[in-house]
């Protein structure tokens, strides 16, 4: 019997259906995540430039 093989990668441009539905995250969540990690980033460059100033003596 031969081997009949399964295209298990759909093409891109199906009209089919996804078969997993994505749920949206809420903004509020995802504005809040992206503020905190915004600080974190802020902080992080504020504490290597104090340190860059006091090497520099």
């Amino acid at each position: 019997m031969p081997r009949q093989s399964k295209n298990l990668q759909p093409s891109l441009f199906e009209d089919e259906a996804p078969r997993v539905i994505l749920a949206a995250a809420p903004m509020g969540d995802l504005a809040a995540l992206v503020e905190a990690l915004l600080r974190e980033i802020a902080t992080a460059l504020a504490n290597v430039e104090s340190g860059d100033e006091q090497d520099h003596d």
